[in-house]
């Protein structure tokens, strides 16, 4: 009977748990989204070019600007592989940025694949990277900084990794992998568990009359974590909360 009652207990506190984090990610569209058709061809161009054409190669260098429907892609370098084949791999460099209808993103190092002529994913990577839905109302503005970012442009998901930091608009927290879609405006963190615990910060809906003035009843401005050259977080982290019984001795 005593064991029947402790597991009662920990199916309880592990719904709760689920609920709470269903509450806070939960969509507020009517329905996810459709991706944007992309334009067959790939324009770009670039201030020198060398190609090899036995090999199939192409270098490109000095503000590279590259094209297909509403993506784009900017940076200093690009280099290409098979580039005349449907399936091909291309590699950007230094101050990268890509851009789509749903998704900016930005990083020093970022890698393109193409399926069947049209761009399928990207990958990016910085210190840190960097990824902001675009189109969000303004209190919901979602963005993210971790060490790699992964973008399927066919189903609008943003997978995250490495020392990654979320925020929702006023909401943020901090984990090992975060997945996000960016059509259903769902999130998943540590989807696979993980040594590290997810911490995070919940901030209530305010009044106009509490938002403004920077008052008692305002809300805490967000603050993004730093980074060093080798992309460490450098920033003072949020301590994990204790649980009451840690706040005091063991005396009344």
């Amino acid at each position: 009977m005593a064991d029947l009652i402790r597991n009662r207990r920990g199916n309880r506190r592990a719904t709760g748990a689920l609920a709470t984090a269903l509450l806070l990610f939960a969509t507020v569209g009517s329905g996810a989204a459709k991706a944007p058709p992309l334009d067959s061809g790939f324009a770009w161009s670039a201030d020198v070019v060398s190609s090899d054409f036995r090999n199939d190669t192409l270098d490109l260098s000095g503000n590279v600007r590259a094209a297909q429907g509403p993506m784009s892609i900017e940076a200093q370098t690009a280099k290409a592989r098979n580039f005349r084949a449907p399936n091909s791999h291309w590699t950007f460099e230094q101050a990268v940025r890509i851009r789509s209808a749903e998704a900016d993103l930005q990083s020093n190092v970022a890698t393109a694949d193409f399926l069947n002529g049209e761009l399928s994913d990207v990958r990016i990577q910085g210190s840190p990277a960097r990824f902001e839905q675009i189109g969000a109302a303004n209190n919901r503005q979602v963005r993210g900084r971790a060490g790699v970012i992964e973008y399927d442009i066919n189903t609008g998901v943003v997978k995250l990794t490495d020392q990654v930091w979320f925020s929702n608009g006023k909401d943020e927290f901090r984990g090992d992998v975060v997945i996000y879609n960016v059509r259903d405006e769902r999130v998943q963190i540590n989807p696979g568990g993980s040594s590290n615990r997810v911490r995070g910060i919940i901030r209530p809906n305010q009044d106009k009359s509490q938002t403004s003035g920077g008052g008692a009843g305002g809300t805490a401005a967000i603050v993004e974590p730093t980074f060093n050259e080798n992309g460490e977080q450098i920033d003072d982290e949020r301590a994990e909360p204790k649980l009451a019984t840690q706040h005091h001795g063991g005396g009344a």
